[in-house]
């Protein structure tokens, strides 16, 4: 019997009519459903008691004091202990589970390689470690390991010679900081807010500028050159007001109003690039040294430790003299353009060991990218924050265990160096404790004590537990800063590259919550790492609209980015984001033009 096509569509029509009438495609939705509730990357949180626990979170400088809810020893939610977090710090919990962490890495075959590089290291080449957050307990490790290598070099980025203290200012000149945006302890800077006048000087109106009460519109690169106009009214010099004027685009009588209003309305506070000499000079010749500005101090180290190497800027490394380079980027801290390192390492087979829990940095050069614990998996310090006055010992304590396979990096550094192993946070902690100074603050119960009061055992507990040590604050040690002349940093044009770099806030977490990516960089709150902002008439210039694919070329390469268009952004003015890869190739206040693509 031969079947129509008639009765072939009686069947199917049917047959999904029958369909409907069972639970086959029901049950199906249901198992995807719970399927998509189960799949292997959702974390679940144990059942038991709810209780807190407390720690220091160590995603950026600030250090700011965590409590976190717990139950059983799983944290589901962090909150301030002394004021609020940063949403970076409110998500942290989330980064254990992120699908771009390392968990395993080649530790053997770099133990090997490094072993072999530094015994077959010629006469003027070096071995060298790169801290991104120095001052830490691990930081004196790597300076006393490379001083018991030959040829040893501990290299890190400068660190501020002051601290400011926001609390005692009046009047606060930030000169392109973003004050009210990651740069120092939130809850201090916000509960001080309110008592100062914020004047921020930049090109691009950012979210601190938002919230001054003045913002100075001045030209990409011209800080420093507003800084010494402002010192050349208030005491006539090499830079006029005139001069800061033609540098900056500001009036010439704009310039002398805000220097008359920061001496006038003091204590004031300049707070600039951190090794900005016209903004440390000012800020001695407005009086504020011991009432918002300070000396930074470190907490006390054992004797032992004092046989060490001093830190070293890479700058002054000679060129293609560095066989051995070991980064620590565990931490994330200050982010030194690849080019830069490159140069200095030797031409023939250099070994590079990156030490870090993503490939998002210095993984992506490195040969050897070896995992590390995940705030708030491991245990480290926290060092001072650039608005802690006085010297600070904080532990970023675990809340959850590390997986199998993550690395110690001052301890393989220190097994590099054939020193033998130790436990310098408790090293550092018992050296504190000797001195007998400064006052131990516990977030759980809210209470200080002197230090002189607890035994060792004591005092080291406490630190585990959360606790924090605040140091005695010293007003001695006023550097004495010459303001040298400037040029009058007015960008000039390179042929062809007619836009100048602005960077956008930089954030130091080099791993940030799935979450928050989806809050933020897919709705374009902030720049997401492969985006660029321009004026809409430079993009009409260049011929390339918003969410187009374009090329962003300087003199150090060129990039595949997006184009997001922003009227806030100058003419002339290429925002882009603080991230490793365009950082590679463009520095603020580099040329560059963006082409489409």
């Amino acid at each position: 019997m031969s079947a129509t096509r008639r009765d072939v569509l009686k069947f199917a029509g049917g047959t999904a009519v029958g369909a409907l009438f069972t639970p086959i495609p029901w049950r199906l939705v249901t198992d995807a459903a719970l399927w998509s509730e189960n799949w292997p990357g959702i974390p679940r949180p144990a059942r038991g008691e709810l209780h807190n626990r407390f720690t220091h979170c160590s995603l950026c400088g600030a250090g700011c004091a965590v409590r976190a809810r717990c139950i059983g020893d799983h944290p589901i939610a962090l909150a301030g202990a002394q004021g609020g977090l940063c949403p970076f710090g409110l998500a942290g919990h989330h980064l254990p589970y992120h699908p771009a962490r390392l968990r395993q890495g080649p530790v053997e075959q770099a133990t090997a390689a490094v072993a072999a590089a530094v015994a077959g290291c010629g006469p003027a080449e070096r071995v060298a470690v790169l801290d991104l957050r120095p001052g830490r307990a691990a930081s004196w490790v790597y300076r006393r390991a490379m001083a018991a290598v030959k040829g040893g070099m501990y290299l890190a980025p400068r660190q501020a010679p002051v601290a400011f203290n926001l609390a005692n200012a009046r009047t606060v000149l930030s000169l392109g900081i973003p004050l009210i945006d990651g740069w120092g302890t939130p809850a201090k800077v916000f509960a001080a807010r309110d008592h100062f006048r914020l004047i921020q000087a930049e090109a691009v109106e950012s979210r601190t500028a938002d919230l001054a009460d003045q913002w100075l519109p001045i030209r990409p690169g011209s800080e420093e050159a507003l800084a010494r106009g402002i010192a050349g009214v208030l005491k006539p010099g090499d830079t006029s007001a005139a001069d800061a004027a033609r540098a900056t685009g500001l009036a010439e009588q704009e310039i002398v109003s805000l220097a008359r209003e920061l001496a006038a309305n003091g204590p004031a506070a300049v707070v600039g690039d951190e090794q900005s000499p016209a903004a440390l000079g000012l800020n001695l010749m407005l009086g504020g040294w011991g009432t918002t500005v300070f000396p930074r101090h470190e907490a006390p180290v054992p004797e032992a430790w004092n046989h060490a190497v001093a830190a070293s800027d890479l700058e002054a490394v000679p060129d293609r003299s560095i066989r051995v380079l070991l980064i620590d980027e565990s931490a994330p801290g200050e982010y030194l353009p690849w080019p830069a390192i490159e140069r200095k390492l030797v031409r023939d087979n250099p070994v590079v060991v990156a030490f870090a829990c993503s490939r998002l940095g210095y993984g992506r050069h490195a040969q050897f990218v070896l995992p590390t614990a995940v705030y708030p998996e491991g245990l480290d310090e926290v060092p001072p924050a650039v608005d802690s006055p006085a010297a600070t010992f904080r532990l970023a304590t675990s809340l959850v265990p590390a997986p199998q396979g993550v690395v110690n990096p001052p301890a393989f550094v220190s097994a590099a160096a054939g020193l033998p192993g130790s436990d310098p946070l408790r090293e550092r902690a018992d050296a504190i404790h000797k001195a007998g100074r400064g006052t131990l603050v516990t977030y759980a119960d809210g209470k200080s004590q002197a230090v002189k009061e607890l035994a060792a055992d004591e005092f080291w507990k406490a630190l585990n537990e959360g606790g924090s040590w605040v140091g005695e604050v010293e007003r001695s040690g006023a550097a004495k800063i010459e303001i040298k002349p400037a040029p009058a940093g007015i960008p000039v044009v390179l042929e062809g590259l007619p836009l100048t770099v602005v960077l956008a806030e930089q954030r130091a977490a080099s791993l940030v919550s799935p979450l928050l990516s989806k809050l933020y960089q897919e709705s374009n709150l902030r720049l997401a790492p492969n985006r660029v902002a321009l004026h809409p008439a430079d993009a009409r210039a260049t011929g390339v609209e918003e969410g187009a694919r374009a090329m962003l070329e300087t003199r150090g390469g060129r990039c595949e980015v997006e184009v997001t268009l922003d009227a806030s952004v100058p003419l002339g003015v290429v925002e882009v984001p603080a991230r490793p890869g365009i950082q590679d190739l463009c520095a603020a206040g580099a040329r560059a033009r963006v082409v489409a693509a």
